[in-house]
């Protein structure tokens, strides 16, 4: 397919390269370079993201409340209209195009600027008055109660914080209502994805609670732990049902991250005071 074609849907022109991109497990992604600058453009998996106009939908109120409440530090990528929609349909594919952003190598402080792009992003979403529509069934239904249901990121590993001029926080295709202990452990799960390390947790809560602005509920503070707990045992459950959910995958590689989350939960478990004691400084 030439994707240069769908690349002109959105006033993009003379491009020069296109590169598919090896990232994610679920779209389809490439590097177009043309006069105007580096863009993302992806085609969204549409057996995974049965309606993609509801996530292009809830891509575009994100847009919004950043529109409204911008941070100095973080920010989101500006995704390009075909016409008066912030996609394209093209031989039965939904596409979408965003501006890329260069990363800096050499940025120090990531774990904290992790929770802080984090916290940002909810503090944000949660400020304008919007309420973002479920992308995914079942996804992050953690059964917390006595939480208030938000607006959530719903993947917040470290692959979709871009380290750039700002911050750039990205992948919003499981952005939904939640519980915000949801993207707290999937952060903290990311941040202790190859060892539990207590010095990278409280950098990551700091910068998430800095980022979150005074936004919690006594409630949330404490289910905090517990969505570590719970979206590391969601992910493993995913990976237990192999490539069904992650088509790229084998089903030895599959059976394999099952494992490793396994080990990961159990780790977390052995450090339960710990890391309440972490949560409950970081917000005191």
């Amino acid at each position: 397919m030439d994707k240069n074609i769908i690349l002109k849907k959105f006033g993009l022109s003379d491009v020069s390269t296109v590169t598919e991109l090896k990232v994610g497990h679920i779209n389809k992604t490439y590097l177009a370079e043309c006069p105007e600058g580096k863009y993302i453009l992806q085609s969204l998996n549409k057996n995974i993201f049965t309606e993609p106009q509801t996530v292009m939908y809830n891509i575009g109120l994100i847009e919004q409340a950043f529109g409204e409440f911008p941070d100095g530090r973080v920010t989101v990528p500006h995704y390009l209209n075909c016409g008066e929609r912030n996609f394209a349909e093209h031989n039965g594919e939904i596409w979408r195009v965003y501006e890329y952003t260069e990363e800096r190598k050499d940025y120090p402080y990531k774990s904290f600027a992790h929770g802080l792009a984090v916290g940002t992003f909810l503090r944000v979403v949660n400020s304008a008055d919007i309420s973002f529509k479920k992308t995914v069934p079942k996804l992050h239904e953690l059964g917390i109660a006595d939480v208030p249901e938000r607006n959530i990121h719903g993947d917040t590993k470290a692959d979709n914080i871009i380290f750039g001029c700002r911050i750039t926080i990205i992948d919003f295709d499981t952005s939904m209502r939640g519980c915000i202990a949801a993207d707290y452990g999937d952060m903290i799960r990311s941040v202790t994805a190859k060892n539990i390390s207590l010095t990278e947790i409280r950098e990551a809560t700091a910068g998430f609670a800095e980022g979150l602005g005074g936004l919690l509920t006594a409630n949330e503070v404490s289910s905090l732990y517990s969505g570590i707990i719970l979206i590391i045992s969601e992910l493993a459950k995913r990976y237990h049902g192999g490539s069904r959910n992650f088509p790229n995958k084998t089903t030895e590689q599959c059976l394999e991250r099952e494992r490793e989350l396994n080990l990961q939960l159990a780790a977390v478990s052995r450090h339960k005071n710990e890391i309440i004691s972490i949560i409950n400084n970081c917000f005191e």
